[in-house]
């Protein structure tokens, strides 16, 4: 929901292209936190999207000094999380109910020296692939933990049942785009490389053959 984020200027899509939902840190609730006929608009967005309208591409979209994951990050603080201040906040309430696997995940790989692979799950169970998290250094830890939340997010996808036959038969796929808001450049999550690479000359090329063999 940053307004410094404009989906359509950076993907060069037109009207019609694409179904777009934002909301704070780009979170995706996992579909254990909904029963009976409670759920938020996220699920809802999906079933339209991917179900009713035969989308068969989702594309998970983090971003650079994403002011959520700023806020996500001191939330690894007992006290600042605590429920007092969880009801003070509907934003801290938001993000340690959704976003903290993507905590937990990331604080026990600082902790591991930041170096290891992060094992995430995505179209199924079973269906598991590797990251290197930013391996040359270059952004900030909260930065580290947008690409770690955004990567996180695929697996939350993945845990709606509607979207269960689809996601299996291959018919609809789950991607994850990065962004930095400084320098305008676009990572696309390539499985192939384990990593966030820049779409730019040097790589579209690759990037586009990854996505004809496995994605189309």
């Amino acid at each position: 929901m940053d307004s410094r984020m404009i989906p359509t200027r950076f993907t060069e899509t037109h009207v019609g292209d694409m179904f777009v939902v934002r909301n704070a840190g780009n979170l995706i609730p996992h579909a254990h936190h909904f029963q009976d006929e409670y759920f938020s608009c996220e699920p809802a967005a999906l079933e339209l999207g991917c179900v009713v309208n035969d989308i068969r591409h989702i594309i998970v979209c983090g971003h650079s000094d994403c002011k959520a994951m700023n806020l996500l990050y001191q939330l690894k603080d007992p006290e600042f999380a605590s429920q007092q201040n969880r009801r003070l906040s509907p934003l801290r309430s938001w993000l340690c109910t959704h976003a903290n696997t993507s905590l937990e995940k990331f604080e026990t790989w600082k902790k591991n020296g930041m170096k290891d692979p992060l094992h995430f799950s995505s179209e199924t169970p079973m269906k598991n692939f590797v990251a290197y998290i930013d391996p040359e250094d270059k952004f900030a830890v909260e930065d580290k933990l947008s690409q770690v939340n955004t990567l996180e997010q695929l697996s939350n996808v993945a845990s709606y049942g509607f979207l269960k036959r689809r996601l299996e038969s291959h018919d609809l796929h789950i991607h994850a785009l990065w962004f930095d808001i400084y320098t305008g450049d676009i990572y696309f999550f390539s499985r192939g490389s384990k990593r966030f690479v820049a779409v730019d000359e040097s790589s579209v090329d690759k990037l586009s053959e990854e996505i004809r063999r496995f994605y189309s």
